[in-house]
């Protein structure tokens, strides 16, 4: 993509990228940590009875605790993601009387919350790490998300400059 240079990223973006870099290296370590390679029950099974035993029980609730865990921090990182007041603003001018994430534009290959062109899509979510969509509207709202605010933090704001965004 070209970079428009009376645009630049927000002087944010890196910092973003960095937490985000942080949370998923975070909960990748944690995900090993919970599949117990090399680690010993004990030490990430609590002993909730005090019987001087792990059984399967304990087991089987602690990684249900992890799992939570990882499932409510992912969620919460997409939120976060999703309520971005440029993702926000964009959104509103594009797609939210018109289907939302899965808006389609009749007269274009446009679709979506972010309105991509297909052949755009193709390339922006490939960028992004989330390709195998061949429509943006075939995508879950958090992967168009993702690919909008990719797209946005590496010179890809233009395409949206007509919003007032």
């Amino acid at each position: 993509m070209k970079r428009d240079n009376q645009n630049p990223p927000s002087p944010k973006a890196p910092a973003r990228r960095r937490r985000l870099a942080g949370f998923l290296a975070g909960t990748a370590l944690f995900a090993v940590a919970a599949t117990a390679c090399n680690v010993p029950v004990e030490k990430w099974v609590p002993d909730f009875n005090d019987d001087g035993e792990i059984t399967q029980n304990e087991v089987e609730w602690q990684t249900a605790v992890i799992a939570n865990r990882i499932r409510e921090s992912v969620e919460q990182q997409r939120r976060s993601v999703q309520s971005h007041p440029v993702l926000s603003c964009i959104r509103a001018h594009e797609s939210d009387r018109a289907g939302g994430y899965s808006a389609d534009n009749p007269y274009s290959s446009a679709s979506g919350a972010y309105q991509f062109l297909d052949s755009t899509w193709r390339t922006a979510s490939a960028q992004a790490g989330h390709p195998g969509y061949s429509r943006a509207k075939y995508a879950p709202w958090w992967v168009q998300d993702a690919v909008a605010l990719h797209t946005i933090n590496h010179g890809g704001r233009s395409h949206w400059s007509g919003t007032g965004c």
